[in-house]
């Protein structure tokens, strides 16, 4: 009985490792994150977090922002989303799914000129998108405890506009 467990292991461990090895270049993301924002909300600070779960198969990033009061939003802007991001072995591709307080789910695909120092994420679908736009998340990693995020959105579909330029630091 000893031993069919021990196979039965065995025959698993690719299985258990098999997405991890897929986020290697995220790697570093996992943790605490502190972060500057500027963009069309203004500039603001942020909180976020990234972690492994379900045996590594996925990596969940959970986001606040917080933007002063301006003339044209009294109470000022807390923004708060979380993201997923998976594997899927159909086609080989890393997928970001992004879930936002105003109701967007943004589906993107790592793009495949993307290199482990600059992730290039391009929306696949944007559910109740108000248009035909796309969005576009760029990680660029400066080190380990340091990456820029850029949000780009397209109206048009095609000319990519900045949204939101966000600069983190990894906290403990």
């Amino acid at each position: 009985m000893q031993n069919y467990f021990i196979g039965a292991f065995i025959l698993m461990l690719p299985v258990l490792t098999h997405s991890q090895t897929h986020f290697s270049k995220f790697d570093f993301l996992i943790g605490n994150w502190q972060g500057v924002e500027s963009g069309v909300a203004g500039d603001g600070i942020g909180f976020r977090t990234y972690n492994y779960e379900l045996n590594n198969n996925y990596i969940v990033e959970k986001n606040q922002s917080t933007f002063p009061k301006t003339e044209k939003k009294p109470m000022g802007e807390v923004h708060r989303d979380f993201g997923v991001f998976s594997y899927n072995s159909n086609n080989s591709s890393i997928i970001y799914r992004s879930f936002n307080v105003e109701g967007f789910t943004n589906i993107f695909v790592l793009d495949p000129s993307s290199t482990p120092d600059k992730l290039v994420f391009i929306t696949r679908e944007i559910e109740n998108n108000p248009g035909d736009w796309k969005a576009r998340v760029i990680i660029e990693k400066k080190s380990e405890t340091e990456f820029i995020e850029s949000f780009d959105i397209a109206m048009d579909g095609t000319t990519f506009s900045s949204f939101l330029k966000n600069h983190w630091y990894k906290v403990k």
